[in-house]
């Protein structure tokens, strides 16, 4: 048995019925250059010979008395592999908006809580001599970095794999611990919380204080926030700390209707930008999410005044964490998105400013005392705190702190592979939350960046012409440093730009 953390345990109070809390990938693979005789067969073949790997596969949570304590994971005794690995043919013509359609279908069903909170999906029938794996597991179970760490277990560097040693020891389901047990238990640990506030408390005052300095600027990293020489100065990011984000059509309670998208962008086109213009990559993805955003509440006359403001999760995970594997350990921090700049070089200026002072938080904050906290709510307090919460979200009283969430996960540089067949992307799902209705993350992969965004069908129904914005956002930039793309690149785009449109159809169709 292992009691999950006070972080996991959130993640599972916060799950509503309009708001699942799973993430996944849609793994796209290359059938023309995949063995002879592969499919779905084979892909849960692989799976099963590599369950002893994927330890969070065979788990299913046991809930304390009163939800006073966070639950635990045990191995489950009725553990049924058939349960979670599926079979889906697409109609042809198997284009990929029909693929969007199916992952937005399961990105708003909950998973079933009495049995290990995971699905696999093999989807046949796509075109192009293409096959997808859409892959669904419990945020409580992983976040984005574990995520990605626990598919490199079911994937291969060669497309002929080494042969893996068998398992140290046989797996051995539990049993179900007894009421009584787990009364003492929750009681136990109730009453050592009292202990643990007080030392937390302690140990926070000097924390805050620096945090207090990071968030007036006033640390070592302040001269990067500063304009460069020579730059016309531009007006400042607009506000006090904790400044609330202005409301916009992603700041609603939403339900469990979803609409997705997901494109590759390329990965030299974004270092190009960065290396002409001098930041990161990271900089650069907020400032292409800024350019779209921008357009896109333009055109729906609903831009607002003030810049956006997104959550950005900062993974905190230590050598021994990814070493224990699986669970979260994030920590989410907040970005101005300068969408009330109507220039592409003022954008990315303002994004780097807001990158700087983001990066003084996160070293103000060490990792530990930020999960030391989280274990201190009870799952019932959360729980409660997030009904409240869905149930005010759409009152102009309650003043949004963000407008969506940025995750930018670092990938494998390498062609990856799957029982011998080769991946040619692996696009992300994600959640979109009320008050949060749009979620953008995006995975590096090779030489691409693999974008997929999960939104509220209602907030985004055209969630294509989003993705299109995104890569005009590219090529803005990139007239904006004064790169221009090659053939190729423009030719590649136009091709995305045309399936794109294609998803957007058929998504508004289903919003219809």
């Amino acid at each position: 048995m292992k009691q999950l953390s006070g972080m996991d345990s959130m993640f599972l109070n916060l799950e509503t019925a309009d708001a699942p809390m799973h993430i996944g990938g849609v793994t796209v693979l290359d059938l023309a250059h995949a063995p002879q005789g592969f499919g779905f067969e084979t892909v849960r073949q692989r799976i099963a010979e590599r369950l002893h790997l994927l330890p969070s596969f065979r788990r299913r949570l046991v809930s304390m008395p009163l939800n006073l304590v966070p639950p635990f994971w045990i191995e489950d005794p009725d553990f049924r592999f058939d349960r979670h690995v599926q079979r889906v043919q697409l109609k042809a013509p198997g284009r990929d908006a029909q693929l969007a359609e199916l992952v937005a279908e399961l990105a708003g069903s909950a998973l079933p809580r009495d049995r290990p909170l995971w699905a696999f999906y093999y989807v046949e029938g796509l075109s192009r001599r293409r096959a997808a794996c859409i892959s669904i597991i419990h945020h409580a179970c992983i976040d984005g970095v574990s995520g990605a760490e626990l598919l490199s277990k079911l994937l291969d560097l060669e497309p002929i794999a080494p042969q893996l040693p068998p398992p140290v020891t046989e797996w051995d389901p539990d049993e179900l611990p007894l009421v009584i047990d787990r009364l003492l238990f929750t009681a136990r640990q109730a009453w050592s919380r009292h202990r643990q506030f007080v030392g937390l408390l302690r140990s926070s005052g000097p924390v805050a204080w620096q945090l207090g300095k990071a968030l007036l600027g006033r640390g070592e990293d302040v001269a990067a926030a500063e304009p460069a020489a020579g730059e016309t100065p531009e007006p400042p990011l607009a506000a006090p700390p904790f400044r609330p984000a202005p409301r916009t059509r992603f700041n609603v309670a939403i339900d469990a209707r979803r609409s997705y998208a997901f494109r590759s962008l390329s990965l030299p086109r974004i270092k190009a930008v960065k290396d002409a213009l001098g930041i990161t990559v990271n900089d650069a993805v907020l400032a292409i999410c800024a350019g779209a955003l921008r357009q896109y509440l333009l055109e729906k006359d609903e831009l607002p005044e003030r810049p956006l403001v997104a959550a950005v999760p900062i993974s905190v995970r230590s050598r021994e964490d990814r070493r224990a594997g699986g669970g979260n350990r994030v920590a989410m921090l907040t970005a101005e998105l300068p969408t009330h700049y109507a220039d592409a070089l003022q954008r990315v200026s303002a994004v780097s400013r807001s990158t700087a002072k983001l990066k003084r938080v996160h070293r103000a904050v060490p990792a530990k005392l930020l999960m030391d906290w989280m274990e201190l709510p009870t799952p019932a307090l959360m729980a409660r705190a997030a009904r409240l919460y869905e149930n005010f979200i759409n009152s102009d009283r309650l003043k949004p702190p963000v407008n969506v969430l940025i995750s930018n996960v670092p990938g494998p540089r390498v062609t990856l592979y799957l029982a011998g067949a080769p991946l040619l992307a692996n696009y992300p799902i994600s959640i979109p939350y009320h008050g949060l209705a749009l979620n953008i993350t995006v995975l590096s992969y090779r030489d691409q960046l693999d974008v997929g965004l999960t939104a509220y069908l209602d907030a985004v129904p055209d969630i294509g012409h989003l993705m299109d914005l995104l890569a005009n956002a590219l090529a803005e930039l990139e007239r904006a440093a004064g790169i221009a793309p090659s053939k190729k690149a423009r030719g590649a785009a136009a091709g995305a730009g045309r399936k794109s449109r294609r998803v957007t159809k058929s998504v508004q169709k289903q919003a219809q």
